[in-house]
């Protein structure tokens, strides 16, 4: 029952006993008797004035705190001519006016961020505290694989790793933080894209030894090869045409795109890739699309990165019965598929280092070759045997151009 309910039932009882009492005491007192009804109009009057300056104000601020329960933060109270209750009216109308100005603070700040972190070029993953992922921004949707999942969920709170993508270059750096909420620490992730700067700092490194190597071999060679006996200046000349492949890779020109066709640029080089193939005894089929696949490439560097992909399926098949099938897919994806032996779980990681090879005389440079055209051409790209029909596929996806 409301405070207001109280006091009228404590009117009506005062009333009807001061009546009663006085109509027992006067009743045969007529002057009395209307002097008696007269006060006890007084008091109703007075009890009546009471409740319009103490009790009815109280409904007042009760529907503030309602206003204040249901988040209504832009009504104010009207004052009610009761000085201390205005007092009381003033109070909360400024604390209302402080929660809004706070209130929308904190939404403009939170759109801010939210904004922020829809367009950050990292990946943010928030989860809840038992670890289950909650949300994650655009970029965190593009990033987020079997691998770097299987890191966050073996990454302590604070720490961080480096995780290489398995058949791919992408290099990620995934940190486990928290932020407080409410009393609680909630824990997220921070993924970074490190794959750009890795590249620019190892090819910068691989670079300056590279030419400084090839700068003394070839000086030296020029100086002593007319000494030599035939053999030993074929060897010596041998080891510079060794260093000069080396040097070469550091010499790839910046690509000079042009719109084409994806298809028919494959189309172009297939005299030459049946040609490499039939001397590996490999069989190529060509699967390309009749759908135009417009997209920008250059294609004398293009031409280099297919036939290094081919060359390096036909040559990792043994045996018989090996099969090639390059294959175009709209809007702008390219496959080249082999059937050879697959590529290793331990050794998937590391396909894009540079000079890292797995053949006894290899030197590590045609998927670097590969890497760097393709990551200047603005490609995505993978290499890696699928483990349901056991068959290796280099994917290339190219930007796609209307």
């Amino acid at each position: 029952m409301k405070l207001k309910h109280y006091f009228v039932l404590l009117t009506i009882g005062v009333m009807a006993l001061t009546g009663i009492t006085f109509y027992a005491t006067y009743g045969t007192h007529p002057k009395l008797f209307y002097v008696t009804e007269a006060f006890v109009v007084a008091i109703t009057v007075y009890l009546w004035y009471f409740y319009r300056k103490t009790i009815r104000p109280f409904d007042t601020l009760i529907g503030g705190m309602e206003l204040v329960r249901e988040l209504d933060l832009t009504t104010r109270l009207a004052p009610s001519g009761q000085h201390e209750t205005d007092t009381i009216v003033r109070t909360f109308n400024d604390l209302l006016n402080r929660l809004r100005s706070e209130h929308l603070r904190v939404e403009e700040q939170y759109t801010f961020l939210s904004l922020l972190i829809e367009a950050s070029p990292m990946g943010i993953v928030q989860c809840t505290l038992d670890g289950e992922i909650s949300s994650m921004n655009p970029a965190a949707k593009k990033m987020l694989s079997p691998s770097i999942e299987e890191a966050m969920k073996a990454l302590p709170m604070g720490a961080d790793t480096t995780v290489r993508m398995a058949g791919a270059p992408q290099l990620f750096r995934i940190s486990h933080l928290s932020f407080p909420d409410r009393g609680y620490q909630h824990p997220f992730f921070l993924i970074e894209p490190l794959t750009a700067e890795v590249h620019k700092a190892e090819k910068a490194a691989y670079e300056r030894v590279i030419r400084m190597i090839a700068h003394e071999v070839n000086n030296s060679v020029a100086g002593i090869v007319n000494s030599l006996s035939d053999d030993e200046a074929q060897r010596l000349l041998a080891l510079s045409k060794f260093v000069t492949r080396f040097a070469d890779v550091v010499k790839i020109p910046q690509p000079q795109l042009q719109l084409c066709d994806l298809s028919e640029e494959v189309e172009a080089c297939r005299p030459f890739l049946e040609n490499l193939c039939f001397a590996n005894h490999v069989a190529l089929d060509f699967q390309l699309t009749d759908e135009a696949m417009p997209v920008h490439l250059d294609a004398v560097l293009f031409q280099q990165v297919l036939i290094n992909i081919v060359k390096n399926a036909a040559e990792s098949i043994n045996g018989t019965q090996g099969r090639i099938i390059i294959s175009t897919t709209a809007p702008s994806q390219l496959t080249i598929t082999d059937n050879g032996p697959g590529i290793p779980a331990e050794v998937a990681p590391h396909l894009f280092t540079p000079f890292y090879s797995t053949k006894p005389q290899g030197q590590g440079l045609g998927l670097l070759l590969i890497r760097d055209i393709l990551t200047a051409h603005h490609c995505t790209f993978s290499l890696l045997t699928d483990a349901s029909d056991h068959l290796t596929r280099f994917t290339i996806q190219f930007p796609s151009k209307s």
